[in-house]
């Protein structure tokens, strides 16, 4: 007859001990066929009890493996953790071995000390000083930039270039009036174009976000 009972309430612990216990009295040499088929058994049911600890554990629990799939197991297991703990020994050799090693700081610009005032007190010409103040003021000038062509642009310029091409076409696309100008200058053409956008002279259209600007006079017919 046999009775089934509630894993939980089976004191785990409490059954290795006793079995060691038996092992160490019987003084049994040879036992390591029968240790390891303990050692399965336990294993699979300490990790059976510890998922039926956790919360929705019973609707975890796998399928109940043979005792071939559990040795299986258990060996993966042990041999993942033989590389970890041989792992753990090698850096705790290193460790030791280097423990009495000194590592020398990185080589770095030599620090330059100045010499006391007092020694240096009418040792030197004015004019040495002055050179030497002068080269480090011309290291710390501002750079020249004369060489480059500065972009004069404004506001009503632009102005009154759209109202200029209006007044011709009555329409013009955007990028092609000002597509091949300078980034500041289509800047300040956008502002032009709100400008008069705000006064009512023209209407703009955008057929996508970062299109081409399409621009009308205000009196002029929108065509397809």
């Amino acid at each position: 007859m046999k009775e089934e009972i509630d894993l939980l309430e089976v004191p785990l612990f409490e059954v290795i001990s006793a079995y060691l216990e038996d092992m160490e009295t019987a003084g049994v040499v040879d036992y390591w066929d029968e240790m390891t088929e303990f050692l399965l058994l336990m294993s699979l049911l300490v990790e059976i009890k510890s998922r039926l600890l956790l919360p929705g554990g019973q609707a975890a629990l796998e399928e109940e493996m043979t005792p071939e799939e559990a040795r299986d197991r258990l060996l993966a297991r042990l041999f993942e953790y033989s590389k970890f703990k041989a792992a753990a020994v090698r850096l705790r050799e290193l460790g030791e071995s280097n423990a009495g090693c000194v590592f020398r700081p990185p080589v770095g610009e030599a620090v330059r000390r100045l010499a006391p005032l007092e020694e240096i007190v009418g040792t030197g010409d004015a004019m040495e000083l002055r050179d030497g103040i002068s080269r480090l003021l011309e290291g710390k000038a501002e750079p020249d930039t004369s060489h480059i062509t500065q972009i004069k642009v404004e506001l009503q310029r632009q102005i009154r270039i759209i109202r200029g091409v209006l007044a011709k076409r009555s329409r013009f696309s955007f990028n092609r009036i000002f597509g091949g100008e300078q980034p500041l200058v289509q800047a300040l053409s956008i502002f032009a174009l709100l400008d008069l956008l705000s006064r009512g002279e023209i209407r703009v259209s955008q057929a996508e976000p970062f299109g081409d600007i399409v621009v009308r006079a205000r009196g002029a017919k929108t065509t397809g």
